[in-house]
């Protein structure tokens, strides 16, 4: 059934694409597909595939905020897991940042402040149904900064903080204790005169742990940023052998599990050199 789809949607596209463009219609198969593809986002030319999709589906439909979506986080992923060199991480978290801020300006009034005064300003006019667009802009824009060397990580940081504080009165518990998280890395990272609370950051991470204890990416995160900071070898490894040995008991986090499980054998192997 699914080999058939993927032909009626090629047939359709070979009809369609060029002077005549996507169609609402063809827009919505080309969603239903690269629904289907993203299942298996853990492996990267298949995401790469159903961003093919949902880049049509937004060729088709440029209002559909869910395809913008899915856009911004699928790019961030090929920046996040799979990217090895800079240069490529800092290109798919452009394009996923591009993608997050083209969905946030379809609410009008945060579009209409963005215009007036900026994006700190606008970030206010965000309703909740705009959470997994602000989220993913703010994460992308975060690494980005981050690639891109100190003084774009002190340009950008106000907006960064904006937008997860935004992210965490309108959903706080959004994607797994995503918030939490996101403090508990910022809080390790972050000198001190610019915010970095080493205890601020175990208890951040204790708190998306609590809350999100599927999320497997929380443990990873705790291991890379704050035992590494605390030269704590032990505990490193502990965490990440705790990763390793879950077995995945939430479908809808399964591709995520798998990468952060690849993630935590490469920090273990590369252990030696972080301590």
């Amino acid at each position: 059934m699914a080999r058939m789809l993927m032909l009626f949607t090629s047939l359709l596209l070979s009809y369609s694409v060029g002077a005549q463009g996507i169609s609402a219609a063809e827009s919505k198969l080309m969603i239903i597909e690269g629904k289907r593809l993203w299942q298996s986002r853990d492996q990267r030319e298949i995401l790469e595939e159903a961003l093919s999709k949902f880049d049509l589906a937004h060729a088709g439909d440029s209002k559909n905020t869910e395809v913008l979506a899915y856009l911004a986080r699928g790019n961030f992923l090929l920046g996040e897991y799979f990217a090895v060199k800079d240069d490529e991480k800092m290109r798919f978290y452009e394009k996923a940042r591009e993608y997050g801020d083209k969905g946030l300006a379809l609410n009008e009034d945060y579009k209409k402040v963005l215009a007036k005064k900026g994006p700190e300003d606008a970030i206010d006019k965000l309703k909740k149904a705009d959470v997994p667009l602000l989220f993913w802009t703010a994460a992308s824009l975060g690494k980005w900064a981050k690639a891109n060397g100190v003084f774009s990580s002190l340009k950008y940081k106000g907006q960064i903080l904006a937008m997860i504080k935004k992210v965490e009165e309108l959903e706080p518990d959004f994607f797994h204790a995503s918030v939490p998280r996101y403090w508990g890395g910022f809080y390790a990272v972050a000198p001190s005169i610019a915010g970095g609370d080493m205890k601020k950051s175990k208890k951040k991470f204790e708190e998306a742990i609590k809350k999100a204890p599927e999320y497997l990416g929380t443990r990873v995160l705790f291991a890379e940023l704050y035992w590494v900071k605390e030269e704590n070898k032990k505990e490193f490894k502990k965490e990440l052998e705790f990763v390793l040995a879950q077995k995945q008991s939430i479908e809808e986090l399964a591709p995520e599990n798998r990468m952060e499980k690849k993630k935590a054998e490469m920090l273990l192997e590369k252990m030696d050199d972080l301590f």
